[in-house]
């Protein structure tokens, strides 16, 4: 079981735009000392090592509610909650020395008890909800529909690549499972496939010569065979994922490349069912 990992992925929950940079640029002008944190962005699938939350907004404090944080997945509280919680927390203004002593403490705790988890067998839960809740966000009926959209129980994987080699490794890892996994190196050949044969995951690799990911996910997203594809894109340096393109085109997230086997794994398992099994 891996235990640690530098630098570490920390999904901030709830603070606005300006303290969110202010928080990453913290990050990326300490990252070579100590530990080291990076800002998980809001669509990357990976899982986090911690949550960082503000605590002032209700909306943060029920959503750290449903991730259900623990000693494997922790949380560091910012600000003052308006009831009392049973989180590690720091005062605001928010001081650079003062917030990695805090995380400092959470990786060692957290580390103390993957240890232990590893020494008993049993392995580390991924991360639950991310979206956010229907009932609070007052999300629009059709919004609600595609969200609440059954993950399909049977279906392929469709890699998009420019060559074979990905797919290889993906229908290796999940050799035991039956899973078949196709692979096209054509946008329209990828269109074309999942309007024929049923996907329940289409990764795309967005450095692809010849293919626009975003318009072949809004594609495949209108034509797909299955009640809901889940479209992930992987991205390379020095690529940049456009949030923006890429929730209007119905993108489910995406992965850093290269991607690490236990991210890919724990990925998979949230939009393929049978893979829990």
């Amino acid at each position: 079981m891996q235990i640690h990992s530098f630098p570490f992925a920390v999904r901030l929950i709830g603070f606005p735009g300006k303290e969110a940079d202010s928080i990453d640029a913290i990050f990326t002008a300490e990252q070579s000392k100590g530990y080291g944190y990076f800002r998980l962005a809001d669509d990357n699938l990976q899982d986090p090592d911690l949550y960082l939350v503000n605590a002032e907004a209700l909306k943060a404090l029920v959503t750290l509610s449903d991730l259900a944080p623990s000693d494997v997945r922790p949380a560091l509280l910012v600000g003052t909650p308006g009831v009392p919680l049973p989180y590690p927390r720091i005062e605001r203004p928010l001081l650079a020395g003062t917030l990695f002593e805090a995380l400092d403490r959470l990786v060692e705790k957290r580390a103390d008890a993957l240890s232990r988890l590893g020494a008993s067998g049993v392995v580390t839960v991924p991360e639950r909800r991310r979206r956010d809740r229907v009932d609070l966000d007052l999300t629009d009926p059709g919004e609600y529909t595609r969200m609440r959209a059954r993950l399909p129980v049977n279906g392929g994987i469709l890699i998009v690549d420019k060559n074979p080699a990905f797919r290889t490794y993906v229908s290796d890892l999940l050799m035991r499972h039956n899973m078949p996994v196709a692979w096209v190196a054509d946008e329209a050949k990828a269109a074309d496939l999942c309007s024929q044969q049923s996907m329940a995951v289409v990764m795309v690799n967005t450095a692809t010569p010849g293919i626009d990911p975003y318009r072949l996910c809004k594609s495949i997203k209108q034509t797909t065979r299955v009640e809901k594809t889940t479209v992930i894109f992987l991205i390379s340096k020095p690529v940049v994922y456009d949030t923006e393109r890429a929730r209007g085109a119905g993108v489910d997230g995406y992965l850093n490349k290269p991607v690490a086997t236990h991210h890919l794994l724990t990925v998979l398992k949230k939009f393929l069912p049978s893979l829990a099994r």
